[in-house]
């Protein structure tokens, strides 16, 4: 994490309103991804071709020809509007390829309008945030150049007040949550013997502080952010190393996990593995009223062009789940690519029983922190922020939303760009979203 953070490449910040409606499907493989896909009424809809042959998007809609909406031909790389789809009534609409027919859709258009994400500084700056949270009345973050969590003070409207340190002397943190009991759980890493080791400190609101997790392996990647859920404390444990063999130290059995801790924490604690088999699971987040944890995973550079970051979900309830990265997760360098973009693979007879990922997000977009939305105009869907790289282009670099459907997770939507997005959670006036490369904390609207 270390290394991906410092090394990233900066582009500048647009604060501007998107549609959280609007969507994209894409074709790869002969076949639409996502194949089901929802957007809102009076929502745009956009077709991008990433496979070999030109296909475009036309309503399945015989009597009409089609007219109700459909693409120009996109060839290979491009891009065209689906006309016709802001003008449709609430329902579902089939729809298909009329060069390839046997590549098949359905569009399904609620009732509503689109929701207006409008970025909003705040005033608030923070040196090299990595993590953020909402609690009481004021916004918590981890600044990793400093060591130090700093609190902010949310004032009416949801401006910020100056940041002052709540907790210092902290390595390289990366995460943080509170307890039920206001303990404030911090993640960090520190130069061990041999290797560097994850730990996490449990702060008490009179500031005593005692590490309450050490020994977690390190490497390439660090032990990562924090949740409290139904009273246990989950942390997210990168791999060591790039690809599952080389570009760090070795892997444990520890490495690329989601771990858990029965509150309160101490050094006697043992952990429950919850998933294993992860490459760098930098965050996690539970769907409300669920025992789902949802988290993103980031690819590996040596896989490339199979690095896809991916997003997971496990019910802890259930016992472990084993992602089975890497032999279960990508294709090896020089096979073909199936399904959409650079999709997940579980062909073989020993990859089979693992569980596999709910949505592939991109290319290097450096998925990391995660938020469900609280309801109303946000829904209860999942924001995810995209730190972005420029390897081997310019991904990532923004903010989205994942709507969540009863079919699953749909194709990511934007919400707004920004340098380097590490980290975001609710507040009672929108989302805040923490900027590792201008140290801006950004409240976002929803209108």
């Amino acid at each position: 994490m270390r290394a991906t953070l410092l090394a990233a490449a900066l582009v500048a910040a647009t604060l501007q309103p998107t549609y959280a409606a609007d969507a994209v499907i894409t074709a790869a493989g002969n076949a639409f991804a996502p194949s089901n896909v929802t957007v809102t009424q009076g929502s745009r809809l956009t077709f991008a071709n990433a496979d070999a042959a030109p296909h475009n998007v036309v309503a399945d809609d015989t009597t009409n020809n089609g007219a109700l909406f459909r693409s120009a031909v996109a060839t290979t790389g491009q891009s065209a509007d689906v006309k016709g789809v802001d003008k449709l009534k609430a329902g579902t609409y089939p729809f298909y390829c009329s060069l390839h027919p046997s590549m098949r859709g359905v569009l399904t258009v609620t009732g509503g309008t689109p929701t207006t994400f409008a970025p909003t500084p705040t005033g608030g700056n923070v040196p090299t945030p990595t993590a953020l949270t909402v609690h009481k009345n004021a916004v918590y973050v981890t600044s990793y150049g400093a060591g130090t969590v700093m609190r902010l003070p949310i004032l009416p409207g949801g401006a910020l007040g100056p940041a002052t340190p709540y907790a210092t002397g902290f390595d390289s943190p990366l995460g943080l949550a509170f307890g039920p009991d206001g303990t404030l759980y911090v993640a960090d890493s520190h130069d061990g013997p041999t290797r560097r080791l994850g730990r996490v400190t449990a702060v008490k609101p009179n500031g005593t502080k005692t590490t309450v997790v050490d020994g977690l392996p390190n490497g390439r990647h660090n032990t990562n952010n924090l949740a409290v859920h139904r009273g246990r404390l989950y942390v997210t444990n990168g791999n060591s190393t790039d690809d599952g063999v080389t570009g760090g130290d070795p892997e444990a059995p520890l490495s690329g996990t989601l771990l858990s801790y029965k509150l309160p924490v101490s050094l006697k604690s043992r952990p429950t593995v919850e998933a294993k088999g992860l490459r760098n699971a930098y965050d996690v987040a539970f769907r409300p009223g669920t025992n789902e944890a949802w988290f993103p995973t980031n690819g590996p550079d040596a896989l490339d062009p199979w690095g896809e970051d991916l997003l997971h979900r496990t019910d802890v309830t259930k016992g472990t789940a084993d992602y089975g990265f890497p032999a279960c997760v990508y294709k090896s360098s020089g096979a073909k690519p199936v399904g959409p973009a650079q999709s997940p693979v579980y062909t073989s007879r020993k990859c089979r029983p693992n569980a596999k990922p709910v949505l592939a997000l991109g290319l290097h977009v450096s998925a990391n922190g995660v938020a469900f939305g609280p309801g109303g105009a946000w829904g209860n869907d999942l924001y995810i922020a995209e730190y972005g790289s420029n390897s081997p282009s310019a991904q990532g670099h923004r903010v989205v939303r994942v709507p969540i459907t009863r079919i699953g997770p749909q194709a990511p939507q934007d919400v707004m760009t920004s340098a380097a997005p590490l980290d975001l959670a609710f507040g009672p006036d929108g989302l805040y979203v923490a900027d590792f490369a201008t140290g801006a904390i950004t409240l976002v609207r929803a209108l």
